[in-house]
């Protein structure tokens, strides 16, 4: 009890090289959780692109120019995946779910229109049942169609009008929001896969190309098992070739790897060099401390204290500060999350995953896409960086504790 009662006096004694004690390791957990924290919601970031069209994976092919650029078309990143290789994907292990899609643009001299055939699924036609601003849902056995609510603003179309594709008419059974699943696959006109796969087979244009079949697609959308996602891409990039497009968080990290330079590596390494930075910080007060207070100890150990009792002593003051820095450090933290709310970031997606004719100026789209991410502190990691913090100070104590003990007698007989 006495030498807690004489630690915890020492720290009021020696306020100034408390304080500056405490500050460094309050900035050490604050660096390392903020920098943590970021580093997470650019990630989270990341990955948003890919999870707006309910995938992990895109899978597209590069194709050839059509002969000639009307009617129905296969965009050139859209080529014909045959309905084997799809299979193939689909038992990769790791793979969850797949969504098969047949996208078109439909190339008239009087109109343009996307077309996007896709499959009854989360990923597909029911994942747009959320979005619906008018009408009503369509399914697989559909011969109805879906609008964007973009595209039905600018053709003055309603629901219950009908709509040309290639050269048939299907009635308009409702009208979607597709914006607000993101931008990648977005299309003008939604319809059921084997409607698209029905009007793919044969249109003249993607016959001159592609021997396309009634059970083939041009774009696939993958389900993954996000602990094995690199290796399903890397798998799947291998059974396409070098035509393969394979689009993930993986590519949308490495395309903006200039944008999002903190990346969670990058901060777990910045957020590590500031812990050793505090740490050398913490090791030369205590070190300091202890020389500075050279004469007391040889005191405390001509009065009767064994150097065990003195080493307690010291261990207790920094643990003490370590406490009290690791609380003021997590206090902060905590608040500067709340303040920060959320990061914003704007990614410009590449061409393949939005493509839209150029040679049409009415038909470009906006392909910047603003993310926006929470900046929040999980317990785990608080956890974690708060025992760092008080173990970085304990062990630079003993550090210092670990070299040789004075010897009161000769120190006291110098004085």
């Amino acid at each position: 009890m006495d030498i807690l009662r004489y630690a915890l006096s020492e720290l009021g004694f020696r306020r100034g090289r408390s304080l500056v004690t405490v500050t460094s390791v309050a900035l050490a957990v604050l660096a390392a959780m903020i920098l943590t924290a970021l580093a997470d919601s650019y990630a989270r970031a990341i990955r948003v692109p890919i999870e707006t069209v309910g995938a992990d994976v895109v899978v597209q092919l590069q194709g050839d120019i059509p002969p000639k650029l009307e009617g129905l078309v296969f965009p050139h990143p859209n080529a014909l995946i045959p309905a084997g290789i799809v299979r193939q994907i689909h038992a990769l292990p790791g793979v969850i779910a797949l969504t098969r899609a047949v996208y078109l643009w439909d190339l008239e001299p009087a109109r343009y229109e996307s077309v996007l055939g896709i499959e009854d699924s989360d990923a597909g036609l029911a994942g747009l049942d959320g979005r619906l601003v008018d009408g009503k849902a369509i399914n697989s056995k559909s011969r109805a169609v879906l609008i964007d609510s973009d595209f039905a603003t600018k053709n003055h179309i309603n629901v219950g009008d009908t709509i040309k594709v290639g050269h048939e008419t299907f009635p308009v059974a409702g009208i979607v929001d597709a914006a607000r699943s993101g931008k990648i696959v977005r299309a003008d006109v939604y319809t059921p896969l084997a409607v698209a796969q029905a009007l793919a087979t044969v249109a003249p244009e993607v016959r001159a190309l592609y021997p396309f079949g009634s059970d083939d697609a041009n774009l696939v959308l993958v389900k993954v098992n996000r602990e094995q996602l690199q290796d399903v891409v890397g798998k799947i990039t291998t059974l396409l070739g070098k035509k393969g497009v394979v689009s993930s968080e993986l590519s949308m990290r490495e395309a903006l790897s200039g944008v999002l330079f903190l990346s969670q590596s990058m901060g777990l390494i910045v957020a590590a060099s500031i812990g050793l930075f505090a740490a050398a910080f913490v090791w030369r007060a205590t070190a300091s401390s202890v020389a500075e207070r050279r004469r007391e100890m040889a005191v405390l150990q001509a009065i009767g204290w064994t150097w065990r009792q003195i080493r307690r002593q010291v261990l207790i003051e920094n643990v003490a500060l370590a406490i009290a820095g690791t609380a003021a450090g997590l206090i902060l933290a905590f608040v500067i999350a709340a303040v920060l709310g959320h990061i914003s970031v704007t990614i410009d997606l590449p061409w393949d995953l939005s493509s839209t004719p150029h040679f049409i100026p009415q038909a470009a789209i906006d392909r910047t896409q603003t993310i926006t991410a929470p900046v929040s502190i999980s317990w785990p990691m608080a956890t974690l960086t708060a025992a760092g913090g008080i173990l970085i100070s304990v062990l630079a104590a003993l550090a210092v504790l670990a070299l040789p003990q004075p010897r009161p007698w000769a120190l006291l007989r110098s004085e």
